[in-house]
């Protein structure tokens, strides 16, 4: 079987989805077995095609018109019919011209439940394509059971053409030594003990709030508490940085090169992530992984992905936030019991397991249209 995927999203950086197509695609390759797979690349030259490690190597083809709707809608459909691909893998839209089985990733829904945290034009697109593309789809996979019951009723889709497949972290997310922490942080003017977050600068993450509940533990007697803030600019982001600007002690690093993540994981005294609206949360489990202390947002679906491995709060509620991150800083004995959680927590999610059952869903995909028949759940 050949499986074609549209791996365009891997070639941009600091990007969630690409961490979820170069950990899919990389664990496709050792999983696979007989299975072929040919990725539709804007850049090929890029590092990403030339960075897997397993024997077995894709077939890339580049897709000549770049990014934006028009690759969507045109030139990877026709791209993938001349590649003769057996089933194809897409990303919440699905392209015109390619009439074979499609699988359809759709991550969450967030462009309909926190709109304004989006670009117009990308927002109007989404509402638009994206009902019509799970139309389409033969199959859809979606990373958590929030997502899938959130599919499932907003556009009344039945819960078994839907199949949960979830994320995991990268095998380099592991706990750094102390000495190796310390060497990275320093580069950027760092110690260990700060309280770390990661993300776009974009209203849904609630970086504002956070930063007010520092503030407010400083104020109470923490005063060397320090919050390391990682990500690059999004929509939003002008209110992020009015609160850093009157804020001297939080820092905001912008985008942490990949393989420095650990170390500031590692480093965190805490790890908080209080976004108000997520369809997964991969931060969560790569600071599980790097044996931080985990705080986070009780809403969407984190609650389901973080389990009894840390602490939820309303994110809406600075003094909550502050009080939980006031429990691990002043209680080593929780924070060490949430550490060894978290680490539990983190081997339940591997790229190897999401690889085989997402290979589950190719095929199964692919039978229903030699069949004519709708696909149920994925073996």
């Amino acid at each position: 079987m050949n499986v074609g995927i549209d791996s365009h999203s891997a070639e941009r950086e600091g990007e969630g989805n690409s961490t979820y197509w170069r950990g899919l695609v990389s664990a496709l390759l050792d999983e696979g077995g007989q299975d072929d797979v040919t990725l539709f690349a804007a850049d090929p030259a890029h590092v990403f095609y030339h960075s897997f490690k397993s024997e077995k190597r894709p077939r890339v083809v580049r897709v000549a018109q770049g990014g934006g709707i028009k690759r969507l809608a045109f030139a990877l459909g026709w791209a993938a019919t001349r590649a003769r691909v057996d089933c194809l893998h897409a990303q919440y839209f699905a392209p015109i011209g390619y009439r074979g089985p499609l699988v359809l990733t759709v991550h969450d829904l967030a462009y309909l439940r926190m709109p304004d945290t989006f670009p117009r034009g990308l927002r109007v697109a989404l509402r638009v394509l994206v009902p019509r593309s799970l139309a389409r789809a033969t199959h859809i996979i979606t990373v958590s059971e929030f997502t899938r019951r959130d599919i499932a009723e907003r556009y009344g889709i039945s819960a078994h053409r839907i199949t949960v497949v979830p994320e995991a972290a990268l095998a380099t997310f592991r706990p750094s030594s102390p000495a190796v922490t310390t060497r990275v942080l320093s580069r950027y003017g760092l110690r260990p003990g700060f309280i770390f977050t990661v993300g776009r600068l974009n209203r849904r993450k609630n970086l504002s709030r956070l930063i007010q509940a520092c503030i407010l533990l400083r104020k109470r007697g923490m005063g060397e508490l320090q919050l390391v803030i990682a990500g690059k600019p999004d929509v939003g982001a002008s209110l992020v940085l009015a609160h850093l600007g009157q804020d001297e002690t939080t820092r905001w690093v912008g985008l942490v090169r990949e393989e420095d993540l650990p170390a500031f994981y590692s480093g965190a005294a805490a790890f908080v992530y209080p976004s108000l609206f997520e369809g997964f949360g991969l931060p969560i489990i790569e600071a599980m992984a790097c044996g931080a202390p985990v705080v986070a947002s009780n809403r969407a679906a984190l609650p389901e992905l973080l389990g009894c491995a840390g602490l939820l709060v309303d994110p809406e509620d600075v003094q909550s936030l502050a009080d939980a991150i006031s429990q691990i800083v002043c209680n080593q004995t929780l924070a060490e019991e949430l550490r060894q959680r978290g680490l539990a927590r983190s081997r339940q999610y591997s790229w190897a397991a999401t690889a085989r059952s997402t290979l589950a869903v190719y095929h199964a995909a692919r039978q229903q249209v030699v069949d004519g028949r709708m696909l149920g759940p994925a073996p």
